[in-house]
């Protein structure tokens, strides 16, 4: 081989010295051919998976069809192959504040509470975890047994929840499209009414980013009425996927700010994309779950929800001005910077998944049609004791995709319609079996200021 190697380095040395141009015309070409093939191989054959902006039950491929006709028409024939794992139980789930978290707070509650697992819950009648302010040790009910999960209101405070949580808990997320986010924000914490955006304008959205400065000032105004949950200075249209997940945007007063530096914003997203298994986006539901049920070993029964706290406004569908999407993505900088690069992390763990995976999807989707209709059956008829026999269960039939598992009333009513009957009973049964921790824990002095203390 090397004597080959050889005569051909002589070859070309020579060919070269006797006929420089056409040597030069015959290297030229067969770089360009090499160049041709790789693109061709790069672009057309393995396309890189660039962030889709369609429906995701219509993510297409670069042929124009849907991934989901792709992967099912591929692996009809395959064998499903089952990996052997263990279910995770510790896990901290940071909620992007209006990303579709009561919805998840009834799958994950329904989870620990079926197995009796043990939850990081916001202390006497509050909501949060001591939100929108840093978590600390007093923003929770003390426990005898530990905890294996997080998953109410908190900023991620990530020395206070590594420090109360195991070894071996993953951190997981979701977040929302930052103008969407930002549409159902201004609609629940009610920003128009308390920032004084007259109520006859066709699009309060519009109204109060042509006049940023004066609305927010107003908003976060100490002598601003009705605002509840929400203190002196913090804006509710600004960044608010970021400082949800603990990026340091000079709330509370005093401490960093890094808003207006892209490259501390990205080295931040950077740690948590190290910290984080999974980032979940709320445009992709379901593709999110399944990658959620792979990563943690459960079941189709484990990611089964129901929808909650979802509203319908006036202003939800209306067409918002460019300049208006502009003024936000500015104002809003380190959010969209945040979302872009977890939905391509999105994308990448679901290319990594093998052709199958949205096989899995469409299966799921229709699993959870049919717990839909059944919970809404049961929803429809009220609590009883006894249900009809014609509803006292639903059974989902085996498939490649689910061994085959039951889903009574009971089900239904933990996950919804309103999963916080759900984490108030745990806190009850909680208060009880903890009485004597609790009533010590109770003695200690709470040292916070009242700046460090969220009021919900």
């Amino acid at each position: 081989m090397a004597k080959l190697v050889s005569q051909l380095y002589s070859w070309c040395v020579r060919f070269a010295k006797k006929k420089p141009n056409a040597f030069f015309t015959v290297v030229v070409t067969a770089l360009f051919v090499y160049l041709v093939f790789t693109g061709y191989m790069l672009c057309c054959k393995y396309p890189l998976l660039e962030l889709p902006r369609v429906p995701s039950s219509y993510v297409l491929d670069f042929n124009g069809q849907t991934l989901y006709e792709l992967d099912f028409n591929e692996s009809q024939n395959l064998t499903q192959v089952r990996k052997s794992c263990k279910e995770q139980i510790n896990f901290v789930f940071i909620k992007g504040m209006k990303c579709a978290t009561s919805t998840l707070l009834g799958v994950f509650y329904r989870f620990g509470y079926t197995r009796n697992l043990s939850f990081v819950s916001p202390l006497n009648d509050k909501m949060y975890l001591n939100w929108p302010f840093p978590m600390t040790r007093r923003s929770f009910r003390p426990s005898g047994r530990g905890y294996n999960i997080l998953t109410d209101h908190a900023v991620y405070t990530e020395s206070v929840m590594e420090a109360i949580m195991p070894k071996d808990t993953l951190y997981i997320s979701i977040i929302r499209e930052p103008f969407a986010q930002l549409k159902s924000v201004f609609q629940y914490f009610k920003v128009a009414k308390i920032s004084g955006v007259p109520a006859n304008v066709s699009s309060p959205v519009d109204e109060y980013f042509a006049h940023l400065e004066r609305y927010e000032k107003a908003y976060t105004d100490h002598g601003a009425k009705y605002r509840w949950c929400v203190p002196d200075g913090f804006s509710m249209t600004r960044n608010l996927l970021s400082h949800c997940h603990g990026m340091p945007l000079g709330f509370p007063p005093g401490s960093e700010d890094v808003s207006n530096s892209t490259a501390a914003i990205d080295r931040y997203i950077e740690h948590l994309d190290r910290k984080f298994s999974l980032v979940m986006i709320v445009e992709y539901f379901y593709e999110s779950l399944v990658l959620l049920r792979r990563l943690m070993c459960w079941g189709f029964k484990d990611i089964l929800f129901i929808n909650a706290n979802i509203a319908k406004y006036d202003f939800q569908t209306n067409k918002i001005k460019p300049e208006t999407m502009e003024a936000h993505r500015n104002w809003s900088n380190a959010d969209y910077r945040f979302y872009r690069y977890f939905n391509k992390t999105l994308w990448g763990h679901i290319s990594r998944q093998g052709p199958r995976f949205f096989e899995e999807v469409k299966e799921f989707k229709i699993v959870e049609s049919l717990v839909q209709d059944y919970c809404q059956t049961i929803y429809a008829i009220g609590k009883r004791s006894v249900y009809p026999s014609n509803v006292s269960e639903t059974v989902i039939p085996q498939s490649v995709w689910t061994d085959q598992f039951t889903v009574t009333p009971n089900d239904c009513w933990m996950l919804g319609p309103n999963p916080y009957e759900l984490l108030h009973q745990v806190q009850r049964e909680h208060d009880v079996r903890e009485a004597a921790l609790l009533a010590e824990w109770n003695k200690i002095p709470d040292n916070r200021t009242e700046n460090m203390k969220s009021t919900c």
